[in-house]
């Protein structure tokens, strides 16, 4: 987060982040806000959120005690040029 606040060219970033962290604090399996779980070997149960759609996604999956969430990651995903290192 330091880094997107640190640039001003990402500050719409930086706050819709901050908006959905909010809202995942509120309730972090709210159906409106889009979440997808997934398994990773690495971390096992994770979920994204998305944060903008412009494909900026908060990772996090749950703590330890209760009703708290561990941010895994801040991630912009960028499908279009992943797809064309397949080809």
């Amino acid at each position: 987060m330091e880094a997107l606040e640190a640039d001003p060219s990402l500050s719409a970033v930086a706050e819709a982040i901050d908006r959905t962290l909010d809202r995942l604090e509120a309730d972090p399996y709210d159906a409106r806000l889009g979440t997808k779980a997934f398994q990773t070997p690495e971390f096992g149960g994770v979920c994204a959120t998305p944060a903008r759609r412009d494909d900026w996604y908060v990772l996090w999956q749950r703590g330890e005690a209760a009703n708290q969430l561990v941010i895994i990651l801040i991630h912009q995903l960028d499908l279009a040029r992943d797809a064309e290192r397949l080809d």
